[in-house]
């Protein structure tokens, strides 16, 4: 599916938006629920999660402080969330705005302070506000889950249109792929590896080449 048509499947949030997208006929048990009434009270058409913010629960990054109290300790913000069609795509922000909140910080009296002053008034605790920067979502979108911060920039190539990280090394690639029944592509190292390794007894080595152990010697002799 292009990119066009995965855009437009996940800005539509029912089935009948889904039919009518693919012009597809309902099913012969919607035709009959029609004419009779309705569905049944057991069951109800589901309806897609779209894309986009709402609110969730954020923990507030606060410092580890001793004999301090901060309050409160998260909020409810919004951040992006639902589902995209397609494995290769997750909800992401798009805009967001960082939003600076005031908590409460209370710096508590120690227990050897209120022993020093057992014979005077108690020190009352400290309080002062203290300032949090949070990221809210403001907007959101169907992008890839594979980034081109995920790539290793040395061995890959970012495609933006397939959502991957293409090794650059594309021969070395298609020569492991023949070879298929001994070994695998791995695709994070762009390396071919063996699907089967062996210990080898003594003076000899497991080769990476043919996957098999071969004789120290004719290592030495290559």
């Amino acid at each position: 599916m292009d990119t066009e048509n995965l855009s437009r499947l996940n800005s539509i949030s029912n089935i009948s938006e889904f039919v009518g997208m693919f012009d597809l006929p309902l099913p012969a048990e919607d035709a009959v629920a029609t004419r009779f009434g309705g569905l049944s009270d057991t069951q109800e058409l589901a309806s897609m999660a779209n894309c986009k913010p709402e609110l969730k629960t954020v923990a507030l990054d606060l410092p580890a402080e001793a004999n301090t109290m901060f309050f409160p300790t998260c909020v409810r913000l919004e951040q992006c969330g639902g589902c995209c069609y397609g494995p290769l795509l997750t909800c992401i922000p798009s805009v967001t705005k960082v939003v600076k909140l005031k908590v409460l910080k209370t710096l508590l009296s120690s227990s050897e302070t209120v022993r020093r002053r057992s014979t005077r008034r108690r020190r009352q605790n400290e309080v002062s506000y203290h300032t949090v920067e949070v990221l809210r979502h403001v907007e959101c979108t169907c992008g890839c889950k594979v980034q081109e911060e995920h790539c290793k920039p040395n061995i890959h190539t970012y495609n933006e249109s397939e959502c991957s990280c293409v090794c650059n090394n594309s021969e070395e690639k298609n020569n492991c792929e023949a070879q298929n029944l001994t070994k695998y592509w791995d695709n994070d190292s762009c390396n071919c590896y063996c699907r089967r390794p062996e210990e080898c007894s003594s003076g000899q080595y497991f080769s990476q080449i043919s996957c098999r152990c071969e004789t120290i010697a004719s290592r030495i002799g290559k």
